[in-house]
């Protein structure tokens, strides 16, 4: 064998061993890769839902005022009233432009005159709650928007974009902004539209919006303690949603009984008559002297306050404030006679009381002499803003006979076919892995023995009941709640997936928390479908921290930023730990149970689903 031969023999060999060896070597890696690779899998519990429902629920101290009335077929009539205290904005108020002792006729001093305050008017301003987001900026709000994301966008056609229709003092919604009949695109002069009228979507009105119904007013003659009596006054005295003082008969003038109809527009207060100070000399009648956003307002009893205030000015009971709440203690604001079903949710913190006066003003014109000088009418107003204590009378009659049977049912640990969600009233004690032993309990061991688990996420989800809840009902399925709540019902606090969710949604009301949950999913068709909410951490703090598993609770979630805790009465007068957040609307809705009895909607029973990796 030549040197050639010897010397390719061996380059084959080398080149050989090389490409067996790579072949090899990724092979091995291949399989060891297979066998040890992660896998994901989903573990699902069980879960025990009980019915449980409130006698009544703390509501003093609300951010807001729920008032009306409305009737679902499952869960009764829900009613709302008001009853709350009145403050006086500042302590021993002037009327006019003396104080009452300073009336008396001087003859040193030419301007003490009697000032005769007369009452001109009062009206009960009760603010709802508004939206003007303007995520473009065209100064369009986006209920109204045609493109909400473009200011460049044209709500009215007119050819002129939104932005530029706000900049120039055209109406952005209206083609003729001046209603003169010549379109905005070619009209030189549209100066009649005035560019300050404001626009708002009202977010806090629910049923009919046209709906007819009587409001009534009356003077409170129970005096709202804030502090509790029977702990030495040393703690805060709590008032419940079955408070009713017009029942108790805890009342006496009658301030307002009208049948009223909702404005949802702007409120614009005109000038009465012509401005001698206007240098054009307008008409001032049609020029706006004050805006308010859109409320209810009421005109009040004027002689009531031209006795009970104007007439006590320099007197005790205006003193201060706690002087003028043992004076007039309050009032009670009622309803009835619905045409049709309206619920209000209404911002009490900008509520007041506006008395409007006329009284005898000397004017000086200035001169040496006083022959000028004459006795003029001027007019003025005093607030009275609605605070201190402030409860919300809730009252549910006429639901299902069945929703007091299955209450009973979960009292004796059996799981109901259904579980009814309804603000203040109707909640569901949620129990994990089994029903009564929940940290004690063959699952939980058996989990917590699970070593070579990862556990990446767990779901609580609930599926709405479609047929009972109606949802081809378009008014039925408004009232089902775009939230809920769960929280350990123990402590009334969040579980710590609430805490570790700092998602924040500027675009939606309450939809802060997304990962954390809760949020109404909408089927394939639009319609009411399932709450799904993630539990990974409460899922990993019991089974691989040890923390106890302690009973949940599933209650309406109207504002989940709002989780102040209150105290509610259950069946069993036991007291329980009840958000404020379950209290801000009645809104409900029906949810399959744990442990339906009906085969079809095994599928869409409650269910907890866990979702780990193997390793």
């Amino acid at each position: 064998m030549n040197f050639k031969t010897i010397k390719f023999n061996i380059f084959f060999i080398i080149t050989f061993s090389l490409i067996s060896c790579d072949t090899e070597y990724h092979s091995v890696g291949t399989n060891l890769l297979f066998d040890q690779a992660f896998k994901s899998k989903k573990y699902t519990s069980e879960v025990f839902a009980f019915q449980e429902q409130l006698k009544t629920v703390q509501t003093d101290g609300l951010p807001l005022g729920q008032l009306g009335e409305v009737n679902h077929p499952i869960y009764g009539k829900t009613k709302a009233g008001i009853t709350t205290q009145l403050i006086i904005s500042s302590d021993n108020p002037t009327f006019g432009r003396l104080a009452q002792d300073k009336e008396a006729f001087d003859p040193n001093n030419k301007f003490a005159i009697p000032e005769n305050e007369t009452v001109s008017s009062v009206f009960l301003d009760i603010p709802f709650f508004n939206n003007q987001n303007d995520r473009d900026n065209d100064g369009v709000i986006d209920a109204l928007d045609i493109d909400p994301f473009d200011s460049s966008s044209d709500s009215d056609g007119d050819g002129i974009s939104d932005f530029r229709e706000s900049e120039v003092g055209t109406n952005p919604l209206s083609d003729d902004s001046d209603n003169d009949g010549i379109s905005d695109s070619i009209d030189e002069d549209s100066s009649d539209y005035d560019s300050e009228n404001t626009n708002y979507e009202i977010d806090s009105v629910y049923g009919n919006r046209n709906t007819k119904f009587r409001i009534k007013v009356h003077e409170l003659t129970y005096f709202l303690s804030s502090l509790d009596p029977q702990n030495n006054f040393e703690s805060s005295l709590e008032y419940y949603s079955n408070t009713n003082y017009f029942d108790q008969g805890f009342y006496s003038s009658e301030l307002f009984n009208e049948e009223v109809e909702l404005n949802y527009d702007e409120l614009r207060i005109y000038h009465t008559e012509d401005d001698p100070e206007t240098e054009d000399k307008i008409e001032d009648s049609t020029d706006v002297k004050l805006r308010y956003s859109p409320r209810i307002r009421l005109r009040l009893d004027s002689n009531f306050f031209q006795e009970k205030v104007i007439n006590a000015e320099g007197s005790s009971h205006l003193r201060n404030s706690d002087n003028f709440k043992q004076y007039i203690k309050g009032i009670i604001i009622d309803t009835e006679n619905f045409s049709e079903d309206i619920f209000l949710l209404l911002n009490l913190n900008a509520a007041d009381i506006k008395i409007n006066y006329d009284y005898d003003y000397y004017e000086h014109y200035g001169n040496e002499v006083d022959e000028d000088d004459e006795i003029i009418k001027k007019s003025s107003t005093f607030t009275i803003n609605i605070g201190g204590v402030r409860i919300n009378t809730i009252e549910n009659t006429g639901y299902e006979s069945m929703l007091s049977s299955i209450s009973q049912e979960s009292q004796d640990l059996q799981t109901p076919e259904e579980i009814i969600i309804q603000g203040g009233h109707f909640y569901s004690k949620i129990n994990l892995f089994d029903k009564n032993e929940l940290d004690n309990n063959d699952e939980i061991y058996q989990l917590r023995s699970k070593n070579n688990w990862l556990i990446n996420e767990a779901n609580l989800v609930f599926y709405i009941d479609s047929e009972v809840n109606d949802l081809n009902n378009d008014n039925l399925m408004k009232m089902v709640p775009e939230r809920l709540y769960l929280y350990n019902l123990n402590t009334g606090e969040p579980i710590s997936d609430y805490y570790n969710d700092n998602s924040i949604n500027l675009q939606a009301t309450n939809a802060n928390k997304i990962i954390y949950g809760g949020l109404l999913e909408l089927d394939s068709n639009n319609k009411p479908w399932r709450y799904k909410f993630r539990i990974t951490n409460h899922i990993n703090n019991i089974i691989k921290n040890d923390s106890i598993n302690t009973s949940l609770a599933l209650i309406s979630g109207a504002n989940i930023s709002n989780l102040i805790i209150r105290k509610g009465i259950n069946l069993k007068n036991e007291e329980v730990k009840y958000p404020t957040t379950g209290v801000l609307n009645p809104f409900g809705v029906k949810l399959i149970g744990s442990h339906p009895k009906n085969s079809s909607d095994e599928g869409s029973k409650i269910k907890l689903e866990i979702f780990y990796t193997e390793y």
